[in-house]
């Protein structure tokens, strides 16, 4: 039996934040045939307990280790009925009527592959969900780099991150954040899925670059509206986390611009030095 939207969530230790993540998606949902699968990456979270008494209802999937974010969204899509997809964070609050507003900008004969709506903070501000690709430069450019917060209205920060754009109108981009991320189950499929190469970070931009690739376009819709708390960048994060996300970009650079083996060779250099510094910042934090 089919359902019209399978709401995929993974866990990692954020069953704190998981109730009013699933309260949000039971509110916003009224009309529609949909599914929770909920995976759990071996995060021996004892507040799920809970989370499964207060909400019955959601499938669960347990790991018995942490599989990344990629291969757990494609563990819960093989089992899951709906013809489309959510891709959500367990950190994210979903606003009145967005997952039906969202599914209404994938009509069957559409070529939009993925959709994601604006991103907000918690205290309403926004979050850039929507950007350009990533270049061989964006490291330099990106939201938390030296340079954007010491130049934070150079050309190239403002093009990656598309602070220009007033993010009032619908438009097709590059790529969304997979913190909130709709697509067809159909188009998920035939390109693959996410790249499991990603453990976490890069496989929502990996993925939109795939959807492009086969003809899909990518639409950010400020129609449906998200809350999400995104992680400080103040905040101290697992050594590995810094490893596991520059291993992804130099797996997103290799896969999708190299071809010259020397400019390789410089490129993985500097994710390397970016590495090493951010992994020093870290130990201060």
């Amino acid at each position: 039996m089919t359902v019209d939207l399978s709401i995929l969530i993974v866990n990692y230790k954020n069953s704190a934040t998981l109730p009013d993540c699933l309260d949000s998606v039971y509110k916003t949902t009224e009309g529609l045939e949909f599914e929770v699968i909920l995976v759990d990456n071996g995060s021996k979270d004892e507040g799920l307990k809970t989370v499964q008494e207060r909400f019955p209802q959601i499938r669960m999937i347990q790991n018995n280790a942490n599989r990344g974010f990629a291969k757990a969204n494609n563990q819960a899509v093989k089992v899951a009925k709906g013809k489309t997809l959510l891709f959500l964070n367990p950190d994210t609050k979903l606003t009145e009527n967005a997952p039906k507003a969202m599914m209404a900008q994938l009509k069957p004969d559409s070529s939009t592959g993925a959709v994601g709506p604006k991103v907000l903070n918690r205290d309403g501000t926004l979050q850039y969900s929507c950007r350009t690709f990533p270049t061989v430069w964006t490291g330099l450019f990106n939201r938390y780099s030296l340079v954007s917060r010491l130049f934070p209205n150079n050309k190239h920060t403002r093009r990656y991150l598309m602070t220009d754009y007033d993010h009032e109108k619908s438009r097709e981009v590059d790529w969304v954040s997979g913190c909130c991320m709709m697509v067809p189950k159909s188009a998920f499929t035939k390109v693959g899925g996410f790249d499991e190469k990603y453990f976490l970070f890069n496989e929502d931009v990996d993925l939109c670059h795939t959807l492009k690739h086969h003809g899909y376009k990518t639409l950010y819709y400020p129609d449906a509206k998200i809350y999400h708390d995104i992680t400080s960048s103040n905040s101290k994060v697992p050594q590995q986390i810094i490893l596991k996300r520059h291993l992804g970009m130099s797996h997103y650079i290799e896969k999708h611009f190299i071809g010259n083996p020397i400019l390789g060779f410089i490129i993985h250099a500097m994710i390397a030095f970016r590495y090493f510094t951010q992994s020093v910042i870290n130990l201060f934090r």
